[in-house]
């Protein structure tokens, strides 16, 4: 490539698949899309998700969904490493889900700049929330909550329908001045909502250290202190120890395998449930639907009961009760 290009890595897959290429693509070239000071090259560009062929009532159209995840690699070095490994992971990936070659596209940058930008608007999700990219005017009614962002994680930013239905969720069960713990963070969108809808304590955690750098960036850019000691604290890790019934409210939006061995806590962590206070919500999301039963099954397992199921596409989020 020559300078002023990017390299687009394209790859086209189903809802499921497209959550698990979206995370390699921000485990490998996240963050923002920033110059290094040292070489000029990109400091990471995340994952951007299109998708076509929906109904008037944003359903996917049989024979017509189509879904695509996209990331941008600048010139040089540090981008060539970084395609070489993108390459290697989904080689791995494809070994595990029905993933297709990944395609490789040049574009000038300033088209790039066009081409990604024009997928984010401001989306309303629930009653009140607003997710607004920080270059978007938004005419924001006196009872709107606006969380200002900018996507480099699609799966983070709303667009994803895991996103939109924890969100909406929150909106449903948080009370004002409850304690939230916010587990797999990702790009800190739901800490940063329970924050702005009245939380108290906010715990947000991730065992990616990209993950919990963006979740500061994002909730700097909304305002928020963070730390221990200003009420919005971000971690490396998972489930925190010593914190047995802490929380009355937990938000967990992973994969329904991981959420499964978390309840189990066959990571080292202590179990999901452990955190939750007596009489507290968990909300649980990045379920695909034909896998729901298996974490509706580590819910009674471990005593909790269900109280709601939302579905949007082929994707579930469940609420229980401890």
């Amino acid at each position: 490539m020559n300078p002023g290009e990017i390299l687009e890595i394209s790859v086209e897959c189903d809802s499921e698949a497209a959550e698990a290429v979206s995370e390699l693509f921000n485990r490998y070239n996240g963050g923002d899309y920033d110059d290094d000071s040292a070489a000029g090259e990109a400091s990471g560009g995340g994952a951007v998700i299109e998708s076509t062929g929906y109904d008037d009532w944003a359903q996917p159209i049989d024979g017509q969904f189509r879904m695509w995840v996209k990331t941008y690699v600048k010139p040089g070095t540090r981008g060539a490493e970084i395609r070489r490994q993108i390459e290697e992971r989904l080689w791995r990936l494809s070994l595990l889900y029905p993933v297709p070659e990944p395609q490789f596209r040049i574009l000038r940058e300033e088209d790039w700049a066009h081409a990604w930008k024009k997928f984010y608007k401001p989306l309303r999700v629930g009653k009140r929330v607003v997710l607004k990219p920080s270059w978007e005017e938004f005419a924001a009614q006196p009872e709107d909550i606006i969380i200002e962002l900018d996507p480099g994680m699609a799966f983070g930013t709303g667009l994803h329908p895991t996103t939109r239905l924890c969100l909406a969720c929150l909106e449903e069960q948080l009370r004002p001045g409850e304690a939230v713990l916010d587990l797999g963070t990702g790009s800190g969108v739901l800490a940063i909502a329970a924050a702005k809808l009245g939380a108290g304590e906010i715990l947000a955690t991730d065992i990616d250290p990209i993950a919990v750098d963006v979740t500061q960036e994002n909730a700097v850019r909304n305002s928020l202190a963070t730390g221990p000691e200003s009420g919005f604290d971000v971690r490396l890790g998972s489930v925190p120890a010593g914190m047995a019934g802490r929380f009355p409210l937990i938000v967990a939006n992973i994969l329904a395998e991981v959420l499964v061995k978390l309840f189990d806590a066959e990571y080292g962590y202590p179990p999901l449930a452990e955190p939750l206070a007596p009489g507290g919500v968990i909300i649980l999301s990045g379920i695909i639907d034909y896998r729901a039963d298996i974490v509706l099954d580590a819910l009674q397992r471990h005593g909790l009961e269900l109280l709601d199921r939302k579905e949007e596409g082929d994707w579930v989020t469940l609420v229980a009760r401890k």
